[in-house]
């Protein structure tokens, strides 16, 4: 579905240690910013999502979102104001 990058996974992993029992990766696109990824951890997964495993990580998209992922790329990149973001390219 999408390629996940090295720094991508890294904070994946980093945010994952700190949550404790919230293994699930949700992403959804942002609105407001075009190709920005809103990544939150869950702990369920609801009946209208998608589970996809990636190196070990799990994650669920919406059903209606999964489209926005298709043969992209996630990554984890800061912009020139040091504001760290998740991006789909």
């Amino acid at each position: 579905m999408f390629i996940l990058t090295k720094n991508a996974k890294t904070e994946l992993q980093d945010r994952l240690m700190l949550a404790g029992s919230k293994q699930l990766i949700r992403l959804q696109m942002r609105k407001s910013c075009f190709m920005k990824v809103k990544v939150t951890l869950e702990e369920t997964i609801q009946s209208n999502d998608t589970e996809i495993i990636k190196d070990d990580l799990h994650f669920i998209i919406d059903n209606n979102e999964c489209h926005y992922f298709n043969h992209k790329t996630l990554d984890f990149i800061p912009d020139t104001t040091g504001f760290k973001q998740f991006e789909i390219l």
